[in-house]
Parts: structure tokens; sequence; C-alpha cells
């Protein structure tokens, strides 16, 4: 796969430029739309389709601040391996354990306006690990490790966001 940042002509930063990358997804999606393969064979076509995938995947990454942080750690030689890779920050351990108890009695309970209080929370608290990711990956004098916690924590906000979604709709469910 072609570098996302190169592919999409943005500066290699974790602070991008949201409508100048849907612009130029826009522009790549035309360019390599399959009608306008049709009259230069199969291979030209399975070519652009390639292509289209490679396209799709770079504009994947560069759109999701976790995986757009995890490839700019990447680049810069830090390994990340997000089966293995878990936060060294005790403080942040501790308090995604009571995230996740809060979450859990809040389900357990049905308690929707809990649920909605610890939404608002989470949500606050993913916008701030997302500065502090940002702030990370800017300093050039950042350590790796301390880079590599912050994606952590964006992950773990992001992970308990979907599971806190997932909840409030098994809930209306009934």
């Amino acid at each position: 796969m072609t570098d996302p940042f190169e592919q999409f002509d943005l500066p290699v930063a974790f602070e991008i430029d949201r409508q100048q990358l849907a612009e130029r997804f826009k522009r790549l999606q035309a360019e390599l739309h399959p009608d306008r393969f049709v009259r230069q064979g199969d291979q030209a076509r399975r070519m652009a389709a390639a292509m289209a995938a490679d396209v799709n995947e770079a504009y994947a990454i560069l759109d999701d601040d976790y995986r757009r942080a995890v490839a700019l750690l990447e680049r810069n030689g830090i390994a990340f391996d997000p089966e293995r890779d878990t936060s060294q920050n005790i403080e942040f351990i501790e308090a995604q354990i009571e995230w996740r108890e809060r979450l859990e009695e809040a389900e357990s309970a049905g308690d929707r306006e809990e649920l909605d209080a610890v939404g608002m929370e989470l949500e606050k608290a993913r916008d701030e690990a997302r500065s502090k990711v940002a702030e990370a990956l800017a300093d050039p004098a950042s350590p790796g490790a301390q880079a590599k916690d912050r994606v952590l924590e964006l992950r773990f906000f992001d992970r308990l966001l979907t599971e806190l979604k997932r909840t409030r709709q098994n809930l209306a469910r009934g």
C-alpha cells in the first residue's frame, strides 16, 4: 500500500484538513471509477479496482484518529502491536477499570440517565485523549513510549464509546 499521506498529498501530521481529505478522496474515486475503464479491458479494470481499494484503505486510515496515529507511530519507527501493547500508565489503567465498572453497573441497572452521563464524560475524556495524542505526535522530542501510551488511551475511549453505543441500542430494544 502506498503511504496514505502521500497518496492524498497531505502533510504528515496527526491534525489534517478533513475537508481537503474528503475532496481528494472524491477526486481519486472518480479517477478510478470502474466505468472509466470499460473500454480498456479486464486487466485495466482489475488494476483500477486494486488502486481504488488502496485509496479506500488509505482514506480509512487518514479519516480515523486512532488509525492515523498508529500510522504516524509506525512511520516514525515506533513499533505498535495493538494486540500486545498495553498502557504502562498505572493511573490510566485504574481509570479504565472504573470506567468499565460504571458502564457495567449502569447497564445492569438499565439506568439510561447514568449511561447518558457516562457517555458525556467519555466523550470529554476522549477529546482530551485526542488532544494528548496530537501533542505527543507533534513533539519531535516526545519519547515513543509516551506517544504510544497516548494512542492506547485514545483506542480505549474509542472502544468503550462503541461498547456504550451497543449497550444503548440493546436497552432500546428492550
